[in-house]
């Protein structure tokens, strides 16, 4: 059984969940990409944005959030991102999450639980699901569900079809 996320209010989040839901949507509606997008915002300042590349790359390693990480390294000029939070517009699969932990990061808020993703048309392999499901329930603290009007925008630009808006 998948643990069950509890929701938390932090307006701090607010502005830049609303930038993550907006990239993603562009990703899809201007680039024809998956309805995947992330900050790393440290201090209250955004140091790098991803968006999912995956069909583009023909990568599985392109996720948002892996991109956004990879970004903030090379923009701070360290692996060291202590301090900083991942904002997504979805929540984090295992892949996302690892890389955020690996590189210091112990939070990543998202306005979209997987549950939503998944009645999007997004399943995760059940190998996968399993270990978001263990890391749900062993380390529930890293995540921040921050539900929010309009965060399903990407997702419904999706379903009209990629590119098409």
């Amino acid at each position: 059984m998948t643990p069950v996320l509890d929701p938390v209010d932090d307006p701090t989040l607010v502005p830049f969940l609303e930038q993550a839901v907006r990239l993603a949507s562009a990703n899809v509606t201007e680039d024809g990409q998956l309805p995947f997008a992330a900050l790393v915002v440290r201090d209250g300042r955004v140091v790098a944005t991803g968006v999912n590349t995956a069909l583009r790359d023909d990568d599985l390693t392109a996720h948002a959030e892996v991109v956004a990480v990879r970004e903030a390294a090379r923009a701070l000029g360290t692996m060291d991102l202590s301090g900083a939070v991942v904002v997504a517009n979805c929540e984090p699969c295992p892949q996302c999450r690892s890389t955020a932990a690996l590189a210091g990061i112990a939070t990543i808020a998202f306005p979209v639980d997987r549950e939503a993703a998944v009645a999007a048309g997004f399943v995760l392999p059940p190998p996968a699901a399993r270990l978001q499901d263990l890391l749900r329930e062993q380390v529930p603290e890293g995540l921040r569900y921050v539900p929010m009007a309009g965060a399903d925008a990407p997702f419904d630009a999706w379903s009209r079809g990629p590119a098409a808006g």
